[in-house]
């Protein structure tokens, strides 16, 4: 623990700011564990014992459940700890291992990047990195590149095969303007597949039921980022 604190703390260690970081642990985790098992309170007195020995004021140990790549709610401690840093609730998150915010390099950059949009300092105690620090922000960027690099090479795999798909099941373009024109008159999502299905209309994908995601998919719906943080209406 002392070398992993000796690792983020840089070179002149604590400074005097430091005793105004209100900070959030976080932890994953990951089924078949449960929260009372020793590794997670390995890791959650890891994280309150750097907090203690840097004069941070640990405001809450945040729990996820198990990762999940599905699904905006499959991590609802981190989007809360995001949220919360968003809001000048907590200034700083702080996690044992940096592999507890994702399952995939394609998703960490946008975590990393998501926490920096919000004004909050990450630490990350294995390996160690502040970006309260210049190295640790140089760390930081180096991850994200990484994750960014990771992203547009499945963005490519997925567009070679919706091409690749498009090809077999092109949507008439009749289609689409009435599907558009249906939506404008007011029908829900629901009310154009149902109509749709009545009539045997097949998807786009060759398919024989349209649902609510299908038609959205057909007006253009794109997800937003998982971790976007909320915009800020004041």
């Amino acid at each position: 623990m002392q070398s992993n604190q000796r690792a983020v703390a840089g070179p002149s260690g604590a400074s005097a700011s430091d005793q105004k970081i209100e900070a959030l642990g976080y932890v994953c985790v990951r089924a078949p564990a449960r929260v009372g098992d020793s590794e997670v309170c390995r890791q959650e007195h890891a994280i309150a014992e750097f907090c203690r020995a840097r004069g941070w004021d640990l405001l809450e140990l945040l729990r996820d459940v198990e990762i999940s790549p599905r699904g905006e709610s499959g991590q609802p401690a981190l989007r809360n700890a995001i949220e919360r840093l968003q809001t000048g609730r907590a200034s700083c998150l702080v996690v044992v291992d940096v592999r507890q915010l994702c399952s995939s390099v394609a998703e960490l950059g946008c975590i990393l990047e998501a926490v920096a949009h919000a004004g909050g300092r990450f630490v990350s105690l294995e390996p160690g990195f502040d970006t309260g620090t210049p190295i640790g922000r140089s760390i930081a960027r180096s991850l994200a590149s990484v994750s960014n690099w990771e992203r547009a090479r499945r963005s490519e795999m997925t567009s070679a095969a919706r091409s690749k798909a498009a090809v077999t099941h092109a949507m008439p373009a009749s289609l689409k303007r009435r599907i558009v024109r249906m939506r404008s008159a007011g029908l829900t999502l629901q009310a154009i597949a149902d109509e749709l299905n009545e009539e045997g209309v097949p998807t786009p994908r060759g398919g024989v039921r349209w649902r609510p995601s299908s038609v959205q998919a057909t007006l253009g719906y794109k997800r937003p980022g998982r971790w976007t943080p909320i915009a800020d209406d004041g």
